[in-house]
């Protein structure tokens, strides 16, 4: 589990379960003239084949996706070359990239503000995702799960008022509430962890 340093309802991100190694990659593109931006989590390939063996036992009606890193990166480089990593020169033979979600459309512009939040906290230009050129942005583990729980959650959503609601919800929540429900989120014998979490911030409107 990543460290935090508590800073109110904000963490100053530091390292995660493979040190300071970039766990997250977030992909803005641009497909049928349409913007979209992707959420992957990055991981040793035997790691990844087991959770989508795990899924495929357990939750018929779910499947992980997994990517090779070419295919979630936006240009010919690997996450120790995009903007949001450090300076060291990770081997990523053996990796790939497991797709969390794609928005588009509201959810899209509705989760730029939890993303907004996210990379001040990381000192990173926001807009590099958020508008401009197809491009990819490398991210620390903590910060990879707080946008992980809110791209599943705004996923099946429609409604911009419920969306807002949910990207506010978890721009409050403590790093700690962010991994409890990142657990859920991604557990095969949990399948209501997400729902959960949408009534939790979103069912009172």
């Amino acid at each position: 589990m990543s460290q935090g340093i508590a800073e109110g309802n904000s963490f100053a991100f530091t390292t995660g379960a493979y040190g300071n190694r970039p766990t997250f990659v977030l992909t803005r593109d641009r497909v049928d003239d349409q913007h979209e931006i992707t959420l992957y989590e990055l991981a040793p390939r035997d790691i990844a084949t087991a959770r989508r063996e795990r899924f495929e036992r357990v939750q018929k009606a779910v499947s992980v996706s997994v990517r090779e890193l070419e295919e979630a990166i936006v240009g010919d480089r690997s996450p120790s070359e995009l903007p949001g990593a450090d300076d060291a020169a990770y081997d990523w033979d053996d990796w790939c990239a497991i797709r969390i979600a794609t928005l588009r459309g509201g959810a899209f512009n509705e989760v730029s503000f939890l993303i907004e939040s996210t990379f001040r906290e990381l000192s990173l230009d926001p807009e590099t995702v958020c508008t401009g050129d197809p491009a990819s942005v490398s991210l620390p583990e903590a910060a990879g799960v707080r946008l992980s729980i809110a791209f599943r959650a705004m996923k099946p959503m429609r409604r911009r008022d419920r969306l807002r609601e949910v990207a506010k919800g978890i721009d409050q929540m403590s790093l700690g509430e962010c991994y409890y429900w990142h657990a859920k989120a991604r557990s095969p014998s949990s399948p209501s962890g997400t729902k959960a979490l949408r009534v939790l911030l979103a069912d009172h409107i």
